[in-house]
C-alpha cells in the first residue's frame, strides 16, 4: 500500500506504494484512511530537527498523526467497535494502568507512544491501532472531517483548561495556525466581547478575519491596540499562545489585564525567559499550560460542538493532496495555506 515513510534519522522522507501491511492483533483494528491532516510536527520529523529528535523516533514509522477512517477489520476481543465504524484517532497512545491515567489524565500518560511517532501513522491506505485509540464520529460529521477532531481537539483543550467563560470576555490569540483559528472560532461562537489574532501570515490574518476575529500583524504594534480597545479594563481577558515563540508569549501577557487567565498551546522550539514578578506576582496572571486532548472528555465536547456546527472544522481545510504528493503537500504548509489533507486516493 502507498505509504510516508520515515526510516532513518536526519533529513527527508521515503514514498512507497509497497509498505505491508501488519496483521491485527488481540484489541486492535485495521482502519482504512479517509483523510489525514498535515501537522506543524510533521515538517519537523521530516527536517529531522532538534525538536523533533528529542522527541525519539522509531524508525522506520509510517508518519501521520491526525488521522479518520473507517474500521474494515477487528482483531479478538476488540468490544468497542464494529465493522464500518467511521473513527477519528487520539494520536497520544496512553498506557491506561498508570497514575495519571487511572485519574483521567492519560494525555499525560508516563509510559506514552505517540501515533506517526513511535509507532505505524496515518499517511498510508491503512493503518493498525488499539480500538481504545478510536473515537466514534458523529453520524452527522464527514469522515474526512474527522482528521481535524485531533488538532481541534487542541484547542477544546486549551479553551477548557483556561476555565474561562469567554461570552463577555475579550480574547486574544498569538498564531492564527490551524489551533488558533480554531480557537477563533470558539471565541465568536461563545460571545466573546472582542476576539483578536496576531499573526504575520497575510493569508491566515484573512482566515482569522472570516471567523469574525479582529487579525493584526505581529509588526502592527499589536500591544498597544489591545491596550487601547481594552479601554478601562487595562488588558485583555483571556490569551491563548498557540504560536509557541518568546514574541508571541510576550504580546499575550503584555496585553492581558491583571489577574487575567494566560494559557499556553504551542510547543517552543528552545526554551525563553519569563518576567515572573512582573507577569506572575504582581499582575496576578494565571499561567497554564495545554497538551492534546482530555481522554475524553475533550472528544466528547468537540464532537458536540462540530455536530451544532459551533466549530467549521471543514472550513480550515484549504488544500487536499494525494500521498504521492507529499512534498508539495509541506510546500502549502509551509506558505499560504490552512489545514492540508492527504487523501489516499486523491490523484
Amino acid at each position: 500500500m502507498q505509504a510516508i515513510v520515515k526510516t532513518a534519522p536526519g533529513p527527508g522522507f521515503d514514498y512507497t506504494g509497497a509498505h505491508p501491511d501488519r496483521p491485527v492483533e488481540r484489541g486492535e483494528v485495521r482502519i482504512e484512511v479517509a483523510a489525514a491532516s498535515l501537522c506543524g510536527t510533521d515538517r519537523e520529523l521530516v527536517r529531522h530537527s532538534p525538536a523533533a529528535e528529542a522527541l525519539g523516533l522509531s524508525f522506520p514509522v509510517v508518519l501521520g498523526h491526525e488521522v479518520a477512517g473507517t474500521v474494515v477489520e477487528a482483531g479478538p476481543s476488540v468490544e468497542t467497535l464494529q465493522l464500518g465504524d467511521r473513527v477519528a484517532l487520539e494520536s497520544h497512545l496512553a498506557c491506561r494502568t498508570c497514575y495519571h491515567c487511572r485519574r483521567g489524565q492519560g494525555h499525560n500518560c508516563v509510559n506514552m507512544a505517540l501515533l506517526g511517532l513511535h509507532v505505524h501513522g496515518g499517511f498510508a491506505e491503512r493503518l493498525v491501532v488499539s480500538e481504545h485509540s478510536c473515537f466514534t464520529l458523529p453520524g452527522d460529521v464527514a469522515t474526512e472531517t474527522g482528521a481535524l477532531f485531533e488538532p481541534a481537539g487542541v484547542a477544546v483543550h486549551a479553551l477548557l483548561r483556561s476555565e474561562v467563560n469567554l461570552a463577555g470576555h475579550s480574547v486574544l490569540i498569538a498564531g492564527a495556525g490551524p489551533v488558533g483559528l480554531a480557537l477563533a472560532q470558539l471565541a465568536n461562537s461563545s460571545a466573546a466581547r472582542r476576539t483578536v489574532v496576531v499573526e504575520p501570515n497575510a493569508f491566515r490574518r484573512s482566515m482569522a478575519e472570516s471567523f469574525g476575529a479582529v487579525a493584526l500583524d505581529a509588526d502592527e504594534n499589536a500591544v498597544d491596540w489591545c491596550l487601547a480597545d481594552a479601554d478601562d479594563r487595562c488588558g485583555f481577558d483571556v490569551g491563548f499562545d498557540c504560536a509557541g515563540s518568546a514574541d508571541a508569549l510576550e504580546i499575550v501577557l503584555r496585553s492581558l489585564r491583571r489577574e487575567a487567565t494566560a494559557v499556553c498551546v504551542g510547543v517552543p522550539k528552545q526554551s525563553h525567559a519569563l518576567d515572573i514578578t512582573r507577569y506572575l506576582i504582581k499582575h496576578g496572571i494565571t499561567l497554564k499550560g495545554s497538551f492534546g486532548r482530555s481522554l475524553w472528555q475533550t472528544w466528547d465536547v468537540l464532537a458536540a460542538l462540530a455536530s451544532r456546527r459551533q466549530l467549521d472544522l471543514d472550513s480550515l481545510v484549504t488544500h487536499r493532496v494525494g500521498l504521492s504528493g507529499f512534498q508539495d503537500a509541506l510546500d502549502l504548509q509551509a506558505g499560504d495555506a490552512g489545514k492540508v489533507l492527504l487523501i489516499p486516493d486523491a490523484s
